[in-house]
């Protein structure tokens, strides 16, 4: 089938909005309409050269819509349900996935590395070549084809504008808050970075009972963002902050790791989030983390279990108990991804947002390449 997906062709270039060729469904995987889909801080380092990745790709991991169709193994009751994607579904074979660590899959590394789905091929071809996916999912896109095991239920009435973020940004906030530093009610914590994720690890502090909540920014509107989403106090980083019994950097930049790290108590932990460019290197005084057992914690999507993560984020969403409205903060269409690229690398916005269930603006004029000669729709 003929899809519509934004690509990356050349690392630093804008994304080009191509009608690419879908294969349906292999053994073991589904077939999705996208309805959503968020745009991350990934896909810019992506964009930008800070991660290899063979290319062409399409981009976009932040994926919620409907099965529309099934691969063999897969049981057919599965069309329509609505679904958020994950792109660590896990093998249940490799020793991480063993461990109960499923967000550290080797085999979904590998994908990722690689620009393929599980079986090492894509499904994905523009004039016979091929074109990768993106950590399993590529969701700038009007279809998908992924793993079965990566699309997991959500409740049909769940806005999808707001199930995407389920895929990673308040995935790994929520995990990193519940799982991987294990926040008690009453733990005072400070979030270094109000992007997407650290809004979302504020609301997640928030929803355990966390007291104080610190949201530390050096933009007016991300701080006000941070305290409609949860925060108790929000603060420029140039004020002092601390100490705390937990530090989340969010930012991925090395001296915001070091910041977090000095306002985290004796015995502490500092959790960092954010993920920098390949190479970079952060410092931290190791008396301090021997003498007074201060933790220092990398995460990967906060230690999830999407499998079991996503559906009880979306419980809670469901039942009131959490509010994520605030936290989109833009939406465009498809075709407006240059604009929405744009407000993303801006770092005014919470989480930017594309409508793929409703890809074209009425009236709009947009060229949409279908060959090399780059014909038009």
């Amino acid at each position: 089938m003929e899809i519509t997906a934004a690509v990356l062709e050349r690392v630093g270039e804008p994304l080009v909005l191509r009608a690419l060729d879908l294969e349906p469904p292999r053994h073991g995987e589904v077939l999705v309409r996208l309805l959503a889909s968020g745009i991350c801080h990934s896909d810019l380092s992506l964009m930008e050269g800070k991660w290899p990745a063979p290319l062409p790709m399409v981009l976009g991991h932040e994926g919620a819509g409907v099965v529309e169709a099934v691969g063999p193994g897969v049981d057919e009751t599965r069309v329509g349900e609505s679904v958020v994607l994950t792109f660590t579904p896990g093998c249940g074979r490799c020793r991480f996935c063993l461990e109960g660590r499923i967000n550290l899959c080797t085999s979904a590394a590998r994908s990722m590395d690689d620009g393929v789905l599980e079986d090492g091929t894509t499904r994905l071809s523009l004039n016979g070549q091929a074109v990768h996916h993106l950590a399993l999912v590529s969701s700038f896109a009007t279809h998908a084809v992924v793993p079965a095991a990566a699309a997991i239920p959500v409740p049909r009435d769940l806005d999808p504008e707001i199930a995407c973020l389920l895929g990673c940004g308040v995935l790994t906030g929520f995990a990193a808050v519940t799982r991987r530093a294990a926040v008690s009610p009453g733990d005072s914590v400070a979030v270094f970075g109000c992007g997407g994720v650290g809004l979302a690890t504020i609301a997640a502090a928030r929803l355990v009972s966390a007291y104080p909540i610190v949201a530390v920014d050096p933009l007016p509107e991300k701080r006000e963002l941070a305290l409609r989403l949860g925060a108790t106090h929000a603060v420029d980083p140039v004020d002092e902050i601390g100490p705390v019994d937990i530090a989340f950097e969010a930012a991925g930049i090395a001296a915001v790791a070091e910041q977090a790290f000095r306002a985290t108590r004796t015995g502490g932990k500092t959790v960092l989030i954010g993920q920098p460019a390949l190479g970079v290197h952060a410092s931290f005084p190791i008396y301090e983390l021997t003498q007074f057992e201060h933790d220092v914690l990398g995460t990967h999507i906060g230690g999830a279990v999407p499998a079991l993560d996503i559906p009880t984020i979306a419980r809670l969403l469901q039942a009131g108990r959490l509010d994520l409205g605030p936290l989109v903060t833009h939406r465009f269409r498809l075709d407006e991804i240059d604009e929405a690229i744009a407000v993303a690398v801006s770092g005014l916005a919470g989480r930017v947002v594309l409508d793929t269930g409703n890809a074209w603006r009425e009236g709009a004029n947009v060229r949409l390449v279908r060959n090399q000669d780059g014909g038009e729709p």
